[in-house]
């Protein structure tokens, strides 16, 4: 194959950066992936070093080099934008130049406690959109960073960070602006009562752009970093909630993308701005201006599988097949899945705790397996009923390791009652935010959904009456966890 025009989507996510590479026809080329540390020594302790994730950047572009080289030789000269996405809020403090310390995690819980005593919930969701807790950017700079204001320069997200180590820009935009939590939905804009509020000096704060704008060109430093020519336009991007929504699913409003990373990020779009009477969902700006992405996101479904299968002594990928071995319901027992201290989702709560109800001494591994999927996929069932109280779905998309095992995605589509289409690649974020960066300066210029690479998994009705009775009995035991 020869090198033809091509754009790169990097993915700065919560436990590895991954980059994609993207033809003009929307075919991904090559794939690559790094992972980085997180320091968890203290409790809900939850911290990045911004170095790491630059060397697990470079570590990525590498494996892309290697997936590229050989099918599509001068690859590096047909590169024409990069786009960038990545995770928050995860806040970044700069000096004058570098980080002043390593940056605070959405994972990170130590603010929670603090900050529940001062959000105004009503009020600041109707202006930001957002069910404001300790994990958002301005109450994480007063509770970690207020007493060092005179040493920051510019406070940034994780996304917004490698975009200044590539292009030297502190810039910003909605979507990830929303994260800050001091950004006005309505008057898009950044709102100085609301950085009093948190005592965020406004000056601080990188300059807003719209999505998807062009944030200047990869500079000398971010190309060496790249291994990539310098001038390369560089989009500024967005959320990685968003980007892989884009990827996923579109802009169509009745199709709900779930990517099951880390945590479960639940997302339907939306072309009007809907808030939720009850702050249920973050109602975050989308990938073009006057969309927005009504999200919910559940925050250990990746970390709990991962934690489950090392408890039980399974290996990557067995915890399913067990699963698969029991039956609906798991013969009695229910697994609450909060397992990350706390839990967002349709919940919104920093007190609850994962709990079994049930078990016993005739209980086997698969139903402890089973117990535990069926409760991630009761709490995703319980944030679908939210998002179509407003909107009707019609069908769901998922990514992330779930496509690996069909009989979790049968499970879940039994559970949920709707059909579940697979997307395989390893990170639609940043396919998405290659997406984006083909249509670079062009925010208006949406482009069709992606089909999914194969049909998707109607539910079973046998199974599927059984799991509307089992989710009235599961939301009765959840509810003690409370």
């Amino acid at each position: 194959m020869t090198a033809a025009s091509l754009t790169l989507g990097i993915d700065l996510g919560t436990s590895a950066v991954k980059v994609a590479a993207v033809d003009g026809g929307g075919t991904v080329q090559g794939e690559g992936a790094a992972q980085f540390p997180t320091l968890t020594v203290l409790p809900n302790q939850a911290e990045q070093a911004p170095g790491d994730w630059l060397d697990a950047t470079a570590r990525a572009m590498e494996m892309l080099a290697g997936s590229l080289s050989a099918r599509v030789p001068g690859w590096r000269c047909a590169v024409r934008a990069i786009g960038l996405t990545g995770q928050l809020p995860t806040l970044v403090c700069l000096g004058e130049r570098d980080p002043l310390a390593r940056a605070i995690t959405w994972k990170d819980g130590r603010a929670d406690e603090w900050a529940a005593g001062r959000v105004r919930r009503g009020e600041h969701y109707a202006r930001t959109g957002m069910p404001i807790d300790g994990r958002y950017l301005a109450p994480m700079w007063q509770f970690h960073f207020a007493d060092r204001a005179h040493q920051v320069s510019t406070v940034l997200s994780a996304k917004d960070f490698l975009l200044y180590a590539l292009t030297g820009q502190r810039i910003t935009e909605p979507s990830t602006a929303a994260g800050y939590g001091v950004y006005d939905l309505e008057e898009r804009r950044f709102a100085k009562d609301l950085c009093e509020f948190w005592n965020l000096p406004q000056r601080l704060l990188p300059r807003l752009e719209p999505a998807n704008s062009c944030a200047g060109p990869l500079s000398e430093a971010g190309a060496a970093l790249l291994g990539l020519p310098a001038g390369i336009p560089m989009s500024c991007g967005a959320a990685d909630s968003v980007c892989a929504a884009y990827a996923m699913a579109g802009l169509d409003e009745h199709v709900v993308s779930i990517s099951f990373g880390s945590s479960a990020v639940i997302l339907a779009a939306s072309a009007t701005r809907r808030l939720d009477p009850a702050a249920r969902y973050l109602l975050t700006p989308h990938v073009l201006p006057g969309w927005y992405g009504r999200e919910m996101d559940l925050l250990a479904s990746g970390t709990g599988h991962r934690w489950l299968s090392e408890l039980l002594g399974l290996s990557d990928g067995q915890l399913d097949r067990a699963a698969a071995a029991s039956l609906p319901g798991a013969r009695g027992i229910s697994f609450a899945p909060y397992l990350a201290g706390g839990e967002q989702g349709a919940l919104w709560n920093p007190r609850l705790k994962g709990a079994l109800f049930g078990l016993t001494l005739g209980h086997s591994r698969a139903d402890v397996a089973r117990a535990y999927l069926e409760g991630v996929f009761f709490e995703v069932k319980r944030c679908l009923e939210v998002l179509a109280q407003t909107l009707p779905i019609e069908s769901v998309r998922v990514a992330g390791r779930i496509v690996l095992a069909p009989s979790s995605i049968q499970m879940l589509a039994d559970v949920l009652g709707y059909p579940v289409g697979e997307v395989h690649e390893q990170s639609p974020a940043a396919i998405g935010a290659a997406l984006l960066a083909q249509r670079l300066g062009q925010p208006q210029a949406a482009a069709p959904a992606r089909a999914p690479a194969r049909p998707a998994t109607s539910p079973d009705p046998g199974s599927a009456a059984a799991y509307r009775e089992l989710f009235a009995s599961y939301l009765e035991r959840a509810a003690r966890c409370g």
